[in-house]
């Protein structure tokens, strides 16, 4: 009778899973998740598994993506060599800073990982790569060798259990032919495996070898991919809440969206690396101004609020404490409990605020790409102060379009990108867009709401027409009004007419920290 097989203390869902790191079927899922909103990672993944050996990129993933990744104790064979370096990367100081960017978000974990494969996989020896590759091939050889050896096993003993022993001589021949041949499979086996053994034994030599600039490789590759994996993740929160989707996860469709629009646009190639800059220079600003309304500022005590009650004051009358309880009820009575304070509350609301953006040829590059961000990040002001937003892109006489932001518009991820795909890319024209933001104004605002309009443009503004200048006396007639304009490369005497700061730079990205007075004058 045959051995009885042994009883599997594998859980069902950590079966054939491939991965160097202890992984379940939920990880795989996240992985999946991850392909859905970079689809380019599976193909990396592979790249990077001919180069090398497993599935770089995927436990790259893993192990920056989970929360407690650990390698697996007693790794299959043909993965020691990944298990190794992965190890080694882990080590490293940056790699820390890079978990610290991507732990729990499937871009940030996915671009990451991509990259530092990628920049680790071109630093390693070549003798490394192609030790780890032909032990991984020999070893799979060896593998289907026992797989087949298996298999004729099999045969053989279910032949023995049909005849017992009474086998026909005929049998008993093809009983000895089939038992050679698993001897033979086994034999190539052996060798195969022995070679396998052989090369992962080189490959590990070989790493130890250099191990100091294997070390300084991969905590470079680790930084580079912390700063990618930080644009990338900025620029598709972004993309998100520019699409509506404020509050919200950032669903894989919209990540995969948000990608290719940066992937497909040589005009936005600059534009996740800007749009961390525009963001923290806007919100640095927006916080100053005395139109904050949501910014938390300190805590003053005075006569009892409970709505603006601080939160460590709750604490104590919730706690149930006897001492808390009076000591609390004294301080009420004594006008001294904390509340939280705001900056600069303001008795006007908020009314739109329009972005118009100059999309003329000369515009395109980097220029387009600052000025988006911008947009961007002043979109999330928007969003927080409850304000409509429009961008009104421009170029030519009578070429320009008005996308909106709405409050309560539902989100449209696809408009977005078709909005950030278009450049018109002809000449300048600027009164147009100008005139098409003081009748929105126009239309929308009351006397209660402000209303803030940034031009950005390198065009020259003629003296204004009649038609402009009513305009923008009726706006401001309406309601309190503010246009300020980033002149691009030209003075712009005309514009002090209807534009109050007008900001003046000869290189928008070069002088891009003079942008401030602007931003400042419209949030």
């Amino acid at each position: 009778m045959p051995e009885p097989q042994p009883v599997r203390n594998t859980p069902l869902w950590r079966e054939s899973i491939e991965s160097v790191l202890e992984a379940d079927r939920f990880d795989l899922e996240d992985w999946r998740v991850a392909i859905q909103s970079l689809p380019q990672l599976g193909q990396a993944d592979q790249h990077a598994g001919e180069e090398f050996c497993g599935h770089p990129v995927q436990d790259g993933f893993l192990s920056l993506y989970k929360s407690a990744p650990q390698l697996i104790d007693g790794v299959a064979p043909q993965l020691a060599p990944l298990a190794d370096l992965l190890q080694r990367g882990m080590q490293t100081p940056e790699w820390a800073r890079l978990r610290e960017s991507t732990l729990g978000d499937h871009v940030a974990a996915g671009v990451g990982a991509s990259a530092f494969v990628e920049e680790t996989l071109s630093a390693l020896p070549a003798d490394v790569k192609e030790k780890a590759c032909q032990q991984a091939q020999e070893q799979a050889h060896a593998d289907q060798l026992q797989q087949q050896a298996n298999a004729l096993t099999d045969l053989l003993d279910a032949l023995h259990e049909h005849y017992g022993n009474s086998v026909p001589p005929e049998a008993a021949q093809q009983i000895e032919e089939i038992q050679q041949q698993a001897d033979d499979l086994q034999a190539v086996r052996q060798a195969a495996t022995a070679q396998a053994d052989q090369l992962r034994s080189e490959c590990q030599a070989a790493l130890d070898q250099n191990t100091p600039q294997i070390a300084a490789a991969m905590n470079k590759a680790a930084a580079n991919a912390r700063e990618q994996a930080d644009e990338a993740a900025t620029f598709v929160r972004g993309f998100s809440l520019a699409a509506g989707n404020a509050g919200q996860a950032v669903s894989p469709e919209t990540a995969r969206l948000a990608m290719n629009t940066l992937r497909a646009n040589p005009n936005l190639k600059d534009l996740a690396d800007l749009l961390g800059w525009a963001r923290q220079m806007v919100r640095g600003e927006w916080r100053k101004s005395p139109r904050a309304r949501t910014e938390l500022v300190g805590y003053k005590t005075h006569a009892l609020q409970p709505e603006h009650m601080a939160g460590y004051e709750w604490a104590a009358v919730l706690s149930g404490d006897e001492t808390l309880d009076a000591d609390w009820l004294r301080r009420a009575v004594d006008g001294g409990i904390a509340h939280r304070q705001y900056g600069g509350r303001e008795q006007k609301g908020r009314g739109p605020l329009i972005v118009v953006r100059d999309e003329s040829g000369s515009m395109s590059g980097a220029p387009h790409a600052l000025a988006v961000a911008l947009e961007w990040a002043l979109l999330e002001i928007a969003v927080r102060d409850k304000r409509l937003f429009y961008s009104i892109p421009f170029s030519g006489r009578d070429q320009y379009d008005v996308w909106v932001n709405s409050l309560w518009a539902k989100p449209d991820p696809q408009a977005l990108a078709d909005h950030l795909s278009h450049f018109y890319n002809g000449g300048t024209e600027p009164y147009g867009p100008l005139i098409k933001a003081c009748e929105i104004v126009n239309q929308i605002s009351d006397d209660d709401q402000r209303a803030d309009v940034l031009i950005i443009t390198d065009g020259l503004f003629g003296e204004p027409s009649p038609h402009l200048l009513e305009s923008v006396k009726r706006a401001r007639e309406h309601g309190p009004f503010k246009v300020a304009l980033v002149s691009v490369g030209t003075d712009n005497p005309h514009a002090h007419a209807f534009a109050d700061p007008v900001i003046h730079v000869d290189d928008l990205l070069k002088e891009r920290e003079r942008l401030r007075s602007a931003i400042t004058a419209i949030v």
